[in-house]
Order: structure tokens, then sequence, then C-alpha cells
């Protein structure tokens, strides 16, 4: 019976050929989540036996990671903010800057007793449930476009014993709503410039389009919310919102420019590379 040993010689060579970039990481992560087996045992124990239909799941998974295929989709997982959340293909794979978002937000909670918050795009709903999972009483609509998100989020809603202080609505943003008012809106939409998605890294290119796209420059979401948003929230309340590095200026200026948009910039927060990534406005 073939051995972790027999796998590791087979995988290494193997993907060194094929250049895809692929880590011994992540082949551990594969191998872990084919067989159960935890990673930290893995390093360890070489001579660990395996079935022969999990050899050729491992194998399988390999191959298909090689193609520049992402990981989160082969395994079904992905970690946001210290917490396990499902991630299935036709939905965003979320993303470590995206943390940010939910960060500020939990600061503003904590400062002024937020209690209603709204997820729009939320996509696998990682934003709101990291919220709600962190913040007791918090109570969180989520709105997607993509009835595959709406289901995911609830599926992970479900996973984090959330679902009595979640509700799902399927639409273009805030179109299912009808009179309703919150004190915190976040969101991740759409926001990278049409001419740089083909651009992107080869990964990035099996996730849905219509969740990265943002049309020229990247603002054409991002201007339907900031015109939208000050209609939903309550006084003082307030839209956190991922964009852009390139998006600063505009996002600075538009409540001076369009002083009539119900919402007020506050300030743009930077990621962990330094980007201009996360910008707050009040009601």
């Amino acid at each position: 019976m073939p051995t972790l040993k027999d796998i590791y010689d087979w995988a290494m060579p193997y993907i060194k050929n094929k250049g895809s970039g692929v880590t011994f990481s992540e082949i551990n992560t594969i191998i872990s989540y084919v067989t159960g087996i935890p990673k930290e045992y893995l390093l360890i124990n070489p001579d660990t036996r395996l079935s022969a239909s999990n050899i050729r799941r491992i194998k399988k998974a390999i191959q298909k990671r090689s193609t520049h295929y992402p990981l989160q989709y082969i395994i079904g997982l992905i970690e946001f903010m210290g917490i396990n959340f499902h991630i299935t293909p036709g939905v965003l794979i979320p993303r470590q800057e995206t943390e940010l978002v939910v960060e500020t937000a939990l600061e503003y909670i904590k400062k002024f007793e937020y209690k209603t918050v709204l997820d729009l795009c939320c996509g696998s709903g990682v934003i709101g449930l990291s919220i709600a999972f962190f913040s007791q009483g918090i109570i969180v609509s989520f709105i997607d476009n993509s009835a595959k998100a709406i289901n995911l989020t609830k599926k992970n809603s479900k996973l984090l014993g959330l679902t009595e202080r979640s509700s799902f609505y399927k639409g273009d943003l805030f179109s299912p709503l009808s009179g309703s008012r919150f004190d915190l809106i976040v969101s991740n939409p759409p926001y990278v410039p049409s001419n740089r998605i083909k651009h992107l890294p080869e990964e990035v290119l099996y996730e849905p389009i219509d969740a990265i796209d943002g049309g020229n420059r990247g603002l054409m979401i991002l201007k339907k919310i900031l015109y939208q948003a000050g209609n939903y929230l309550n006084k003082n309340g307030m839209l956190i919102i991922e964009h852009d590095d390139t998006h600063k200026e505009y996002l600075k200026k538009i409540s001076t420019v369009e002083p009539n948009i119900g919402i007020k910039y506050v300030k743009t927060i930077n990621d962990l590379s330094g980007l201009p990534r996360v910008s707050v406005f009040i009601h």
C-alpha cells in the first residue's frame, strides 16, 4: 500500500515540471483534506499508508491545482478572520485585505453600540458573519444578486450558528429592501477596473468575473452604492466599503462634489501593503 512518502516523491517532480508554483504547503493541505489527517501529523509520519482511492483523489486534486485552479475551491474551505467558511466555485474567494472591513466595523460597533448591519454584495457572507460572530446581539442582513452566493451565505450562517440573527435577500444592491435602515452598511463590491482584469493572476480568472469587474475605472458599482447608501442608513450610521487603491481621491471628494449625497467621507484605511483599501462614510 502506498505511503505519504510515495505521494511526495510523485508530487514534487510533477509540480516542478508543470511550473505552476504549487507549494509544498498546498500539497499538504490537499492531502490533509482528502485523508482527514492533520497537517502536523503528515510532516512527521511519512510512512503512513494511504488507500488507493485516496491516492487517486490526492493526485487528481494536485493536478487540478497545477492548472492554477484555486485551492480554496478544491478543498471547499476558506479561513477568514480565524474562522473556517465554506466556499464554492461561482462565488468570490475572500481575500485577507477584506478582513480590514470587518476590523473597522467592529471598532465602530463597539464605539457607537450599533445593532443592525447590512452586508451588501455579500458573496460567501464572510464580512457580515464575522461581524456577527464577534459581536453578540448584532443582527445582519445579506444581499447579493447571485443565488449561489446567497445559498452559500445561508450555509455558512448555519455552520456558525448565526441563522437566527441573519436575514437573506437576493437582488441588485438595495433593491430587495423597502424602507429598511441600518446602523452600519459594509460592502466589498466589484471594483477592479475592466482594463485590468486580463492582468490578474490566473487563479482569479476561475472566479466569477461579475464579482470582480467594476467597469470603467472600477467605479460602476461603487458609485451606485455611494449615491444610495444614505437612504438606508440610520442617523449617524456608517458605510464601510472596500475599493481599489486608485479610488481614494475620488472617494475623498465625492461628498464635497455631491453635497446632497447623504453621506460624508470620514477616512480611508490602508491595507497591509500600505495601499488605500477601505473607506468610511457617515450619514
